[in-house]
């Protein structure tokens, strides 16, 4: 009884020290097993944070031309209110659609098992290219939670 006790508590450590101990549970590996892939299409997946996507072509050519600026390009977001569902999965990997053209693709990571992708990079929604902005966390993992 004790050794369970002392499993589920490293278990609950080790994720809370991971990352994953925000109000949703992570999506793991074991997670998916347990579920099997029929019920996989059904859950509501979320992510923890604010990810922003800006176009890389502009709006406006003629406006200011600050790199940095918002202004001029498209903005879409998601949000950890925002459900998504899986299209696409495969032995490692899904496919997540959060609506408005975003399909993120989340791999599992090999040290916990936890699905994620990385908070930056370009990527396309409806035929556009779009960078990926995580606020100043950019770099930083987004790992795919699984909602309720």
């Amino acid at each position: 009884m004790h050794f369970m006790r002392l499993t589920w508590f490293v278990g609950f450590v080790a994720t809370l020290v991971l990352g994953c101990g925000g109000t949703l549970p992570c999506f793991t590996e074991e997670y998916r097993a347990k579920i099997g892939e029929q019920d996989l299409r059904s859950l509501d997946l979320h992510i923890p944070m604010t990810v922003n996507f800006k176009s890389l072509r502009e709006l406006d050519p003629t406006q200011d031309k600050n790199p940095f600026a918002m202004s001029g390009h498209r903005l879409l977001s998601i949000d950890q209110t925002t459900p998504g569902r899986v299209i696409a999965q495969g032995s490692g990997w899904v496919s997540v659609d959060f609506g408005q053209g975003i399909v993120l693709t989340f791999n599992r990571r090999a040290e916990d098992g936890i699905y994620a992708r990385t908070g930056w990079g370009t990527i396309s929604i409806v035929g556009d290219r779009y960078d990926i902005i995580v606020g100043v966390l950019s770099g930083n993992d987004i790992e795919l939670r699984v909602g309720r």
